[in-house]
C-alpha cells in the first residue's frame, strides 16, 4: 500500500510539470516560428527590392516599370500591403553613374502566420541601391 502511494504522489508532480513546462515551452516555439518569419520575410522583399533596382538602372526604364516588377514579385512570393519607394522617384533621370534606390516596406502583421503576435505592428523594410551602368 505505501509502493501505491508514491506512485501516485509521482503522477501528481508529473502533471504539475506538464501544466507548468508546456505553456513555456508552447511560448518559446511560437516565438521561434514568429522569428523564422521574420527573417524569411526580410529575404524575400529584400529580393523584391533587388529586382526592382535591376530593372530601375536598365536604358529607358520607368518608374511604372519599376513598380510593376516590384508588385509582380511580391504577389509571386505571397507579400501582403507592400509599398514600393525608389529614391529618385523617376529612373528616366538616372544618368550613367547615378545610384537608384528601391526599398520595400511592409507591416509584418499582415504577412506573419500567426498574425504578428510576438512583434506587434512592426514594419519591415529593405532596401537595395544600385548604380546606373
Amino acid at each position: 500500500m505505501v509502493t501505491r502511494n508514491k506512485s501516485m504522489h509521482r503522477n501528481g508532480i508529473a502533471v504539475t510539470e506538464l501544466a507548468v513546462g508546456l505553456p513555456l515551452l508552447l511560448v518559446v516555439m511560437m516565438g521561434t516560428v514568429e522569428a523564422c518569419t521574420m527573417i524569411r520575410l526580410q529575404q524575400k522583399m529584400k529580393m523584391v527590392a533587388y529586382e526592382g533596382a535591376r530593372v530601375g538602372v536598365l536604358p529607358d526604364a520607368k518608374a511604372e516599370n519599376v513598380e510593376w516588377q516590384c508588385d509582380t514579385l511580391g504577389t509571386d512570393q505571397r507579400l501582403n500591403d507592400i509599398v514600393v519607394v525608389m529614391d529618385p522617384m523617376d529612373p528616366q533621370s538616372l544618368d550613367s553613374g547615378d545610384w537608384f534606390t528601391v526599398e520595400v516596406q511592409a507591416p509584418f502583421s499582415s504577412n506573419s502566420l500567426m498574425g504578428g503576435w510576438g512583434f506587434g505592428n512592426y514594419d519591415l523594410t529593405e532596401s537595395v541601391t544600385l548604380q546606373k551602368p
